[in-house]
């Protein structure tokens, strides 16, 4: 995790814990069941590409993104790279990015394997540091 995000969770930890106890026993309102909008499946991928570059980024210290490849591998698939900074293709690529998270050692060797120089998906997408 890095350490931004650390201080991210900590000060939203410290901000919960001055609420009041009778406060804290409210209970939740209902959640309400939206289904979260289909993405085309080009939109589905950019998104995937997104959140693993993001992830690399944040996740993997020896390796990192390019952005310019993924710019490039967006608009091969139809997609505008300025689409995934806002809106549901970027709600969607944090998502990836989360579920990347939960193996970190892992996904950052898959990402490099598969997305680094000698990589047979997008090659040059995660470079070294």
């Amino acid at each position: 995790m890095g350490r931004t995000t650390r201080r991210i969770m900590l000060a939203v930890l410290l901000a919960g814990a001055g609420i009041p106890s009778a406060r804290a026993q409210e209970p939740a309102p209902p959640a309400t069941e939206a289904k979260p909008p289909e993405l085309a499946k080009n939109e589905t991928m950019a998104a995937r590409l997104a959140g693993l570059v993001g992830f690399v980024n944040v996740a993997c210290p020896e390796l990192r993104g390019e952005p310019e490849q993924l710019h490039a591998a967006v608009r091969r698939l139809g997609v505008e790279p300025g689409a995934l900074d806002a809106g549901t293709l970027h709600l969607a690529a944090t998502a990836y990015l989360e579920s990347y998270r939960k193996d970190p050692e892992a996904n950052c060797r898959r990402a490099f394997d598969s997305f680094g120089p000698s990589g047979s998906l997008v090659p040059n997408l995660v470079a070294r540091r």
